[in-house]
């Protein structure tokens, strides 16, 4: 998350600006290193956890002068680098290239008769793209480079100022204390499939559906249940092959694009889910069904409910509205749960929220103990790397400047779900914003895909659209969802608009460039504007007449 961190920093470096003489004095001598360090093992900043949230912190801190240890008990980059964000639009990228070829004749461009993928090369490329991304972000000698102290092993917390860590194999624990603060960022992991009979299927997770063999005896042919992480297990499979038939359990980002790609990619692919993208607008959902129908996604709208190994490999899932799915691998995509074990919390005082089972914050990232703060997935809250990233800086900036400290908004944080096409939301939906009762009233402006000239052009105007939630009588946009190409971009203007408090009718009158998809915003917030100017034509005319 090197992008994060440094906007992070170059928005403090504009903060100080904003400052008196004297103020930004006492900021600097807070911030100036000297004084505070009692030995090796004494930093101004300790930072527990080196995914997205950790590293933020970290460098953060480091960028400010500040002594910091980054501890981290597996591997430094956490879920994104290894598991997630990187690997997965890695494979997404090969399944789209895949995809491209078998629809090559719809653009008048000769169709192979055949479209093989050679998943041993699929796979290269991923460890390659992770090895390119952790060399230069996340490894120790990257961090090192910035002033970066690396420490592996589990961490406890013994008190709000020290840090044991325990590199494990019976060792002595190292104990390290924090002059100013700690920073709690141990990230989530996926969600225990709790279904009947799991218990009884071999299973995999954070480690398997590259790999459909890690069992330790990779002679015995068994079903295989896997998590997200461990789809992107790399060296474990020797024949490197796909899926025969994958089923899919849970509809949210993971589970749709992760069934929409081993599909493009030749696997056989059924997902399980009640809904695609609860939380999401319907139509999204309803869309995003289509879409993945048309790639040859066998949708069963049930919940999973018991599941057994069938003899001679394989696995049968029950559903719970009755019927059954056969498959040879079965990936559980049920969502993550934040990691909060054996940090020593409860002995501490660090309260656990009811509402999230995360580590429990305030806006500012403050734990129920003094100098203990928490960010990123541990929270509970939403589980975004970007959002991860933003809250470790914040976190350390808090830390760091107490004079400046800053809450989170949670309420425009902006995500992107990576099918094709891409699904992208800020703020509130419909429904959402209809239930606050909000004094404006709730209105919204809606266009679909084929009424956009660039996604015409592409191809791709039969499913998608851009939907805006906003207050009538203000123009304030409360919320938005894009589903088409480049949504992920789109989202991302929407949400400089929301912060910046600009009213929806008001970004009619900001130029885009045609044909792109983003002037679809701008197209549709001027019909918001002349639906507005045409209102209030009979008061203009009246006036008018009056000669005023």
């Amino acid at each position: 998350c090197p992008l994060v961190c440094e906007v992070e920093v170059r928005a403090l470096e504009a903060l100080l600006g904003m400052f008196t003489p004297k103020a930004v004095m006492m900021v600097l001598a807070h911030l100036l290193p000297g004084g505070s360090l009692a030995g090796p093992t004494s930093f101004d900043l300790l930072v527990v956890g080196g995914g997205s949230a950790g590293l933020t912190a970290a460098k953060f801190a480091a960028r400010f002068g500040k002594s910091v240890a980054l501890i981290e008990r597996e591997r430094l980059g956490g879920d994104c680098t290894w598991t997630g964000c990187v690997p997965s639009k890695t494979l997404l990228a090969s399944a789209e290239r895949a995809h491209a070829l078998r629809t090559a004749a719809e653009f008048g461009v000769a169709q192979p008769a055949t479209v093989s993928v050679d998943m041993a090369a699929v796979k290269a490329r991923i460890g390659r793209t992770i090895g390119q991304i952790y060399d230069a972000d996340d490894s120790p000698e990257a961090l090192r480079a910035l002033g970066i102290e690396t420490v592996s092993g589990a961490a406890t917390l013994v008190d709000a100022r020290r840090v044991s860590v325990s590199s494990g194999g019976g060792g002595t624990a190292t104990v390290y204390e924090a002059t100013k603060g700690v920073v709690l960022a141990t990230g989530a992991r996926p969600r225990p499939l709790d279904i009947r009979g799991i218990a009884s299927v071999p299973h995999l997770t954070y480690e398997g559906i590259f790999s459909l063999d890690t069992h330790p005896d990779p002679d015995l042919t068994l079903t295989l249940t896997l998590s997200y992480e461990g789809i992107f297990s790399l060296d474990t499979n020797p024949d490197h092959t796909l899926p025969e038939r994958l089923t899919v359990v849970g509809g949210g980002p993971v589970g749709c694009e992760l069934a929409q790609a081993f599909a493009r990619l030749g696997s056989s692919v059924t997902l399980v889910a009640p809904r695609l993208l609860p939380g999401h607008e319907p139509e999204a959902s309803d869309d995003l069904a289509a879409a993945l129908r048309a790639d040859g996604v066998a949708l069963v709208a049930a919940r999973a409910a018991a599941v057994e190994a069938r003899a001679g490999g394989g696995h049968a899932l029950t559903c719970s509205d009755g019927s059954v799915v056969e498959g040879t691998a079965l990936l559980s995509a049920v969502g993550r749960v934040p990691v909060t074990e054996g940090l020593g919390l409860s002995a501490l005082g660090v309260e656990l929220s009811a509402a999230t089972a995360g580590i429990a914050v305030d806006a500012k990232l403050r734990t129920t103990v003094k100098g203990v703060y928490a960010a990123g997935d541990c929270t509970g809250d939403q589980q975004y790397t970007h959002y991860a990233g933003f809250q470790g800086a914040i976190a350390a900036r808090n830390i760091l400047l107490p004079l400046s400290d800053q809450g989170v908004a949670t309420s425009r944080v902006p995500g992107c779900v990576f099918t094709s096409p891409e699904v992208a939301k800020v703020g509130l939906t419909e429904s959402e914003a209809r239930a606050e009762g909000k004094a404006g009233g709730v209105a919204v402006a809606y266009r679909r895909m084929g009424q956009v000239d660039r996604a015409v052009t592409m191809g791709e105007a039969s499913l998608g659209f851009l939907k805006v939630v906003y207050e009538p009588r203000s123009g304030a946009i409360l919320g938005a969802t894009v589903m088409g190409p480049s949504a992920g971009e789109l989202i991302s203007e929407i949400s400089v608009a929301m912060a910046g408090k600009v009213k929806l009718p008001a970004l009619a009158s900001i130029m885009h460039a045609y044909p792109t998809v983003s002037i679809a915003l701008q197209q549709l917030a001027a019909e918001v504007y002349y639906n507005q100017l045409e209102a209030s034509m009979p008061l203009y005319n009246a006036l008018s007449r009056l000669g005023l």
